[in-house]
């Protein structure tokens, strides 16, 4: 099968989860959702579509429920402006770099927060799954493990509501 066939199958069959993007933060779902809940519709879903999960998939999709649950805010994340935080994001390429926004929470939110309202747009997501993942090749690793794009991927295995901008068709992009 080809890779287009592979994504036809996927979205046949998971098509009731595929939705337009939804103003509702998915974020909020995984706060009010029982993470047992969350994870047997990852199971049940991955078998329908016959995705074989392995410890390397459980650790992305681990670490975004636990970002949504932990470190999606519906406060602002704290930072003066957008600029100065996407700086403080961006800062992954310089070991020395510290920023005040460190202390948000080191254990959990290690790799920084965002707002409700910015979590609901999949390139912001995409950056901290690029940071949190980098050790182990940043998007390459991603897209080995997701080969149609990490979060469009877990969302529909989840059957969360889809990012803004989790696929640009122009660019042939799925985040």
């Amino acid at each position: 099968m080809t890779m287009q066939e592979d994504l036809d199958v996927l979205l046949e069959k998971l098509a009731p989860v595929v939705l337009p993007p939804a103003e509702y933060p998915p974020a909020d779902i995984v706060k009010d959702t029982p993470r047992e809940e969350l994870v047997t519709r990852v199971k049940e879903n991955a078998e329908d579509v016959n995705i074989a999960l392995t410890d390397e998939h459980w650790e992305v999709i681990n670490f975004l429920f636990d970002f949504y649950a932990f470190c999606c805010d519906t406060k602002s994340p704290k930072y003066v402006n957008h600029k100065e935080y996407w700086k403080y994001i961006d800062c992954d390429s310089d070991e020395d770099c510290q920023h005040e926004l460190d202390a948000i929470n080191e254990t959990t939110c290690q790799y920084g927060q965002l707002s409700t309202k910015e979590a609901i747009k999949a390139y912001r997501v995409y950056r901290i799954l690029l940071k949190a993942f980098k050790a182990r090749g940043g998007k390459k690793h991603l897209y080995r493990l997701f080969p149609f794009g990490p979060i469009f991927t877990v969302h529909l295995l989840a059957q969360l509501p889809r990012l803004i901008d989790d696929v640009d068709p122009h660019y042939g992009t799925a985040f």
